[in-house]
């Protein structure tokens, strides 16, 4: 058998060993809880709030429209069809974008009701060891 050649090193080097940290020894039911909960966790508050912001400047162009348009004749007692096309955009535009954000702040709580579930489990395990102080 053939030895090992030998190692050098044109420089000296000091072997700096990591230092003594502390650790948690995590039972592995609770690792992967928290993985399962971490996936489940998403951002779709951002994608409702989009939508809300979209259908409110929809609705300021409507109202804006509404506001200006120029009539040639009306005749009494009849709202001009171009009028109550801007009007009802208007209206279906703000409602929906209102609710838009409404639902993108109900789903904002939720996301952090996930994340804070998870950030108590982890607490929960940090609370079963005692630390030196």
């Amino acid at each position: 058998m053939s030895q090992d050649p030998e190692f050098k090193m044109s420089q000296d080097y000091e072997v700096i060993p990591p230092q003594k940290k502390s650790a948690y020894p995590i039972l592995i039911e609770d690792w992967e809880y928290l993985k399962s909960r971490i996936r489940k966790i998403s951002d779709n508050a951002n994608f409702y709030h989009t939508v809300g912001s979209i259908l409110l400047g929809v609705a300021g162009s409507a109202l804006i429209a509404a506001l200006t348009i120029k009539i040639p004749e009306v005749i009494e007692g009849e709202m001009p069809f171009e009028l109550l096309v801007a009007w009802f955009i208007f209206a279906s535009a703000i409602a929906s974008g209102l609710l838009s954000l409404h639902f993108g702040g109900s789903q904002r709580k939720v996301q952090n009701a996930n994340v804070e579930d998870v950030v108590e489990h982890m607490e929960l395990i940090e609370n079963k060891y005692e630390t030196k102080t």
